[in-house]
């Protein structure tokens, strides 16, 4: 495979897949499951490797062709145009990200497919199924909002007043001084910390989340800046009730990041949803709770 950028590690599966965009980002993935199987694709979260699909993605391999892939500037993947340096701000949109996604599904020849989206993730898969339709026969989205995540960031408005702020401050600051904090994920206080301050649940295990902690540190600050803009600047309200796939949304009842009353208001706008409220479950939903959510996305990619 090509490229001079680090791999960024993170990985439950090697990314053995390579494709190269048309402006030159180069995207790697993976592929379980046998062939000629019924597709599954999974959009990760926010500077997600892929251990949120440690759980889901093998179960659903028994029987379906899965794919699971590194976004630009994440895990093996480059940087948008091919290089190890983010460009600039505007590389790095929900579109852009579901353009990766795209590649891949057309690489495989595997469309049409069950979309899974965690997080951030639901917004890449609303982004790929408004541009690439022909690409989504289902949709399933977990733990994710259709809109800013931050408008409803612990139950209150005050990070979108913060954010963008934020967001023109940060990527102006030398690397350095933006890297350490972002290191400090991989401090073993990292996680009683998130705990403590309910980013995750009491049943979120701890070696669940080493991976992404450890690849956390290792993005570039302003790829992660710049992406949370994508996610900020991202609205598919004015068009939910146009995605008449089958759609399967789950949520959880402790999820202080996507709140349950964002699952119902979605499943309210969607034409052909479910919703499955999670008890006890947090922003962690795919690694907490998996055998909740694999009979119910079964049931979607037989529908």
């Amino acid at each position: 495979m090509s490229g001079a950028w680090p791999d960024r590690g993170g990985h439950v599966w090697p990314k053995d897949g390579e494709v190269v965009r048309d402006d030159g980002t180069v995207v790697r993935y993976a592929v379980q499951g046998p062939r000629g199987a019924p597709t599954v694709v999974l959009c990760a979260g926010f500077l997600c490797p892929d251990n949120f699909w440690r759980d889901l993605a093998p179960d659903l391999a028994r029987d379906h062709r899965v794919l699971m892939l590194n976004y630009r500037g994440v895990g093996a993947s480059s940087e948008a145009g091919g290089g190890d340096r983010p460009p600039e701000a505007s590389a790095y949109t929900m579109e852009h990200l579901a353009g990766d996604v795209a590649a891949v599904v057309d690489a495989e020849q595997a469309g049409p497919a069950t979309v899974i989206g965690h997080s951030m993730g639901v917004q890449v898969a609303l982004a790929l199924w408004q541009a690439r339709p022909d690409l989504v026969r289902h949709l399933a989205l977990l733990a994710g909002s259709v809109a800013t995540p931050f408008e409803t960031f612990y139950g209150t408005r005050a990070a979108m007043a913060v954010f963008p702020v934020l967001s023109m401050v940060l990527p102006a600051l030398p690397r350095s001084a933006v890297a350490l904090p972002m290191r400090a994920l991989e401090l073993p206080i990292a996680m009683p910390v998130a705990h403590l301050i309910r980013a995750l649940g009491p049943n979120t295990p701890d070696e669940g989340m080493r991976l992404y902690r450890d690849h956390f540190g290792r993005v570039d600050p302003r790829t992660a800046i710049w992406t949370a803009r994508g996610m900020h600047a991202f609205d598919a309200t004015p068009w939910l009730d146009e995605v008449t796939v089958p759609t399967f949304v789950a949520v959880g009842d402790a999820d202080y990041w996507t709140p349950p009353a964002i699952g119902a208001a979605t499943v309210e706008r969607l034409p052909d949803a479910d919703l499955l409220v999670v008890e006890g479950a947090s922003h962690a939903l795919p690694i907490e709770f998996p055998a909740m959510l694999l009979p119910r996305i079964r049931e979607l990619t037989r529908r």
